[in-house]
Formats: structure tokens, C-alpha cells, sequence
């Protein structure tokens, strides 16, 4: 649990690098605090819970809260409407645990409420335009949101890692809905599409653990059936209800599996994906802890970033010869692995594609590799440190990428083109002895006419040479008896002497 916990806070620090950027993280402070930062020749004004900023309209912006608890945001001040809360006005305040915002604000700006973790009722302006980036992003204890039809866009991360927010109504007018504006909002049970929605970005329904329905009835761009949230041409899986369970058999006709489609689908035992899938997007499958069995088909060419990530009872993959990208992360913490055939035509391994197959101790990479990340294979995480997987081994060519990263990793390997060469011969040989087989055997049928005549001419010549053979041996074995009986002679008369 440490390691998934730490693995995830990997995750999203990858995913939302840019989150720091801009977010006030010193509000909800005593105001004296900010009294010497403040001074200037223009000092902003201050009343003692916000500072305000005038906008070119004449109206006015609240930048900073520093109130230890708020309950509500006004909506004048000394006779000047509020219309804006600022970036990162109410960023880390934790005082807040209910808000009310009036509707005489029309935009609420990125890291507006960034990271406030006790808010958990906010009521939005109903003339409200715009709804940054970020803007209720972390806040844990939210647990219901209303959008105002005055809203078009859902903007990215909006309302990511709102691990509570179980109840989301989304305006008539939503058109579109960014990357990771829902993501791991895992209280999410039902969600209701609106008539106008038309675009749904990357994860922005991930890591949804409790989702079981998502009504399209309203609307004609996507359609839901068989647990499966699609276009309306079936060629996109943007998610799929927690219920899923058992053998997943993806349809004919669907080319992308969606970032975070099938992710914290716990219930799926067995994957079947058909030639017409081309790219498993960020997270597809991710945390698809009940997942055994992975089918993939010829035609997948891209598995994306954490694509099988904490799937920890995979245990052998066969990936398919057109697949070129595996991108980092994408089988991480698949504890069980312990067998996966990287076919030629793959080129890019991505940083930490295999991180913790701690199972996994063999690996062979294709020729065609060209890119390998940092700790891609070969490293586990022991005490939140990348360590070197004991006893693991790779089999490389000489000169390419794999033996390039064994060696930079200081990671045993062996030289697999040398063993190619070895076979290669003997395989030739083999050809050989058959080309030989087959000649000696064409030859004979080309010779059958003559067959007889030559075994007869070859039986004579035979016969012949045996008789020479005999011959020849009786002569020496004459030739012995007559030294014989000379050696004889001589000893008998040497011993009548």
C-alpha cells in the first residue's frame, strides 16, 4: 500500500507539473502577515479578510483571502461590485468549510480554491462565465457541485482529486469537458450528460470507483450500452462503469481505448481487444487489480502512459508486432509478470515502463528498439529508492539501445545476435545436408531407367574386386607359408650344426 500510495503521488505530480505554477499557497494567514509585503506606493485595498484589485471595468477582484474561516464572499464593496475571484485567491485556505459566492462574480480564475481541503459545500453565482483551470482542484471533502448553464467549459483538472464529490449537475450548455476535470473522483455513481456536451478530454472521468450508470439520454454525440461509454460511431471507449466484471471483450470497430476508460474497473478478469485498436490510452486499464489475462491483437500500435499501471495479477504479456510505443509507466507495479515477449518493430520504451515487475527477471529487446527510459526495466522501489532488481538479466544485439542501457544501468546482459550467428550456421548446414538429400534423391529418379543395368555393371565390378581381394590374400598367405618353412629349415639346420 505505501508503494501504490507513493507510485501515485508520482503519478500526479507528472500529470499536473504545472499545477505549482501560480498558486498562492500563503493565504488563510493572519493579515499581518502580508503587511510588510504589501506597502507600496500604490497600496491595494484591504479590509481585513480580502484584498482587492480594480479592474479595468471598474469593478473589483479579490486576490488574496487571509480570513481565518469565511463563510461567504461579498459582493461590494464601498459601492464596487465584485465580479472576479482571483488566481489562487483561496489557494491552502483550510478555514473554509462552506461558501457562498455571489452572482455578481462572473469569473472565477485558475487555483481559485486550489487545495482546500475542508470545503465541502460551495454554491456557484448563477451569471458565473468562467471556471478556471484547477480551480477546485484537491479540495477532498467537496461533495457536490452545481454548474450554472452560463458555464460552456469544464476547464482542465477543475475538479480533480475531489475524492469526495459524489453529486455533479452540469449546466445545459456545457460543450466540453477538459482533461482531468473529474479525475479520481471515486464518489461519482451516476453522471448525466447534457444535450450540448460534445467533447470529453483525456481522463476526465478516471479513476472513477464507483460509477455503475451515465445517462446519454439527453444527448446525441455519445452513446452508452453494454457498461461502455462511446461516440456515437463506436470507434472511442471514453469510460466504462465500476460493474464491469469478468471476460472484457472490447468491440469490433473500436480503434481508441480513452485515457482512464476501464481504470479502478476491479471486477474484469480477462481482456480480448480485436485488430481495429490502435491506441490504449493514459491509465486505460489502470488499477485493475482482478485483471489476469491480457489479449492483445495485431494492429495496437500505442500503449500509453500508466496504461496497465497496479494491474498486479498480470502474469505474462505477448505484445503484438505493430505495436511502437510503450510509454513510461505503462506496466509499473505489475508485481506478478513474470513473462512478456517485446516483439521487433517495437521502438520506444519508455522511463520506468516496467518499474516493480519484481517477478519479471528475463527480458530479450528487439533490434528495433531505439529509445529506453531511465529505471524502464531491471529496478524495483525499496524504501521510496529506484534499487536494482536482483537477479534480473537482458538479452540484447550488440550495439543497440538495450545493450546501451544494460550497460549505462550496469544491468547484466548477454549478446543475443552471437547466438543468432551460431544458429544461423547451423540452420545453413542443415540446408545444406537437405539441398543434398534432395539433389541425390532427383538424381535417382532421373536415373531410374538405367536402374538395373548399373546396379548389374556395379555388382560385376564388385564381384571382381572381391576376387582380386581373395586373390591377393591367398598370394600372401602363400608367401607367408613358403618364409615359414624357409625360417623352419634354417633353424633345423643351425641345430643339427
Amino acid at each position: 500500500m505505501k508503494r501504490r500510495t507513493k507510485a501515485l503521488k508520482k503519478i500526479m505530480n507528472k500529470l499536473a507539473a504545472v499545477f505549482a505554477a501560480g498558486v498562492t499557497a500563503v493565504c488563510c494567514l493572519p493579515s499581518g502577515a502580508f503587511a510588510d509585503e504589501l506597502q507600496g506606493a500604490e497600496e491595494p485595498l484591504y479590509d481585513g479578510s480580502f484584498y482587492y484589485e480594480l479592474n479595468d471595468d471598474h469593478t473589483y477582484t479579490i486576490t488574496k483571502c487571509v480570513a481565518i474561516t469565511v463563510t461567504e464572499v461579498p459582493s461590494i464593496r464601498n459601492g464596487t461590485a465584485i465580479t472576479r475571484i482571483g488566481e489562487g485567491a483561496f489557494a491552502n485556505c483550510t478555514g473554509i468549510g462552506g461558501l457562498t459566492i455571489p452572482d455578481s462574480v462572473t469569473e472565477i480564475e485558475k487555483n481559485a480554491f486550489y487545495d482546500c481541503p475542508a470545503l465541502k459545500k460551495i454554491t456557484l453565482p448563477r451569471k458565473l462565465k468562467s471556471l478556471g483551470d484547477h480551480a477546485f482542484f484537491g479540495c477532498s471533502s467537496l461533495e457536490s457541485i452545481e454548474i450554472p448553464d452560463t458555464v460552456t467549459v469544464i476547464e482542465p483538472y477543475t475538479f480533480a482529486l475531489c475524492d469526495n464529490l459524489g453529486e455533479v449537475k452540469l449546466g445545459d450548455n456545457v460543450i466540453e469537458i477538459g482533461d482531468y476535470a473529474f479525475y479520481q473522483c471515486g464518489r461519482i455513481s451516476s453522471f448525466r450528460l447534457p444535450a450540448s456536451l460534445e467533447t470529453i478530454g483525456d481522463n476526465a472521468m478516471g479513476s472513477w470507483f464507483s460509477v455503475s450508470d451515465i445517462d446519454t439520454s439527453a444527448n446525441s454525440s455519445f452513446v452508452y450500452e453494454d457498461n461502455m461509454l462511446t461516440d456515437k460511431e463506436k470507434t472511442k471507449i471514453y469510460r466504462a462503469s465500476a460493474e464491469a466484471e469478468g471476460e472484457l471483450v472490447i468491440p469490433e470497430g473500436v480503434n481508441e481505448i480513452c485515457s482512464g476508460a476501464f481504470s479502478a474497473c476491479t471486477k474484469i478478469t480477462a481482456l480480448h481487444m480485436p485488430p481495429t485498436v490502435r491506441t490504449i490510452g493514459d491509465e486505460a486499464f489502470r488499477q485493475c487489480s482482478g485483471l489476469k489475462n491480457v489479449d492483445f491483437s495485431e494492429g495496437l500500435e500505442t500503449i500509453g502512459m500508466g496504461a496497465f499501471l497496479f494491474d498486479q495479477n498480470i502474469l505474462s504479456l505477448n505484445i503484438p508486432t505493430t505495436v511502437r510505443k510503450i510509454d513510461e509507466l505503462a506496466f509499473a507495479y505489475c508485481m506478478k509478470l513474470n513473462k512478456i515477449i517485446l516483439p521487433e518493430g517495437a521502438e520506444t520504451i519508455g522511463k520506468e515502463a516496467f518499474l516493480v515487475c519484481d517477478e519479471l527477471k528475463q527480458i530479450s529487446i528487439p533490434k528495433s528498439v531505439k529509445e529506453i527510459g531511465e529505471n524502464a526495466l531491471g529496478y524495483t522501489v525499496e524504501n521510496s529508492e529506484r534499487q536494482k532488481l536482483e537477479g534480473f538479466n537482458m538479452s540484447v544485439f550488440s550495439g543497440s539501445a538495450g545493450e546501451k542501457y544494460a550497460k549505462s544501468e550496469k544491468i547484466d546482459y548477454t549478446v543475443t545476435d552471437v547466438n543468432i550467428k551460431r544458429v544461423a550456421f547451423i540452420a545453413a548446414m542443415i540446408g545444406l545436408i537437405i539441398a543434398a538429400l534432395v539433389f541425390a534423391v532427383t538424381l535417382m529418379k532421373r536415373s531410374k531407367k538405367t536402374a538395373d543395368a548399373g546396379a548389374r555393371k556395379a555388382a560385376k565390378k564388385a564381384k571382381e574386386l572381391e576376387e582380386e581381394k581373395k586373390y591377393r590374400k591367398i598370394m600372401a598367405d602363400e608367401e607367408q607359408s613358403s618364409a615359414d618353412e624357409e625360417k623352419e629349415q634354417e633353424v633345423s639346420e643351425s641345430e643339427d650344426e
